[in-house]
C-alpha cells in the first residue's frame, strides 16, 4: 500500500461531504494507506492567519519527499496526467503529502518553498468541495494506474 497523506484545514462540516469523503477513502483502501489530518485554521487578519497556518504546516510538509500544495496557481492536470505523475512518484518510492490551504489559500513564503504545486481546476470551488473532488481524482488515478473501467 502506497502511504499519501492529505492535510486540510477546516473541517468537513456538510454531511453530504463528508459522505463522499468516506466513500472516496473506502475505495482508496484498495491502492493506498491514506490518512487525512485536519488542521484548525488560523485566527486574525488573512495575512496573520497564513503565516501562522504555514509555521504549522511546515514540520508535517518537512516529513515526507514529495510535498504539494494544491492551490489554483498550480501545474494543471487531467486524470491521466495526475496518473502519470503518481507513478512517477511511486516508481520513487516518494512518500506524498497534499495540503489543502484554507479559505484564504497559502501563505507566499511558503508557496516559495515548495516546488510542487498541483491545481484542481481554473475555477473556485468551496474548501469542502474541493476536498471531495481531489480524493475522487486520486481514485480515478489509481484505477487508470490498474487499468480498472471506472475513468472512462
Amino acid at each position: 500500500m502506497y502511504p499519501i497523506h492529505l492535510l486540510a484545514f477546516g473541517r468537513l462540516r456538510l454531511e453530504p461531504c463528508r459522505s463522499l469523503e468516506r466513500h472516496y477513502l473506502d475505495m482508496l483502501r484498495a491502492y493506498a494507506r491514506m490518512e487525512v489530518t485536519e488542521l484548525p485554521e488560523g485566527k486574525g487578519d488573512a495575512t496573520r492567519q497564513l503565516k501562522e497556518e504555514a509555521d504549522r504546516l511546515r514540520p508535517k510538509l518537512a516529513a515526507v519527499r514529495c510535498p504539494v500544495l494544491l492551490t489554483p496557481e498550480g501545474k494543471m492536470r487531467d486524470s491521466e496526467g495526475l496518473a502519470q505523475w503518481l507513478v512517477e512518484r511511486m516508481n520513487r518510492g516518494e512518500s506524498l503529502a497534499f495540503a489543502l490551504g484554507s479559505s484564504h489559500g497559502f501563505d507566499p513564503a511558503l508557496k516559495k518553498e515548495i516546488p510542487e504545486q498541483m491545481s484542481l481546476s481554473p475555477m473556485t470551488f468551496p474548501h469542502e468541495l474541493s476536498r471531495v473532488m481531489f480524493l475522487e481524482q486520486l481514485y480515478r488515478a489509481f484505477t487508470i494506474i490498474r487499468g480498472k473501467d471506472y475513468h472512462k
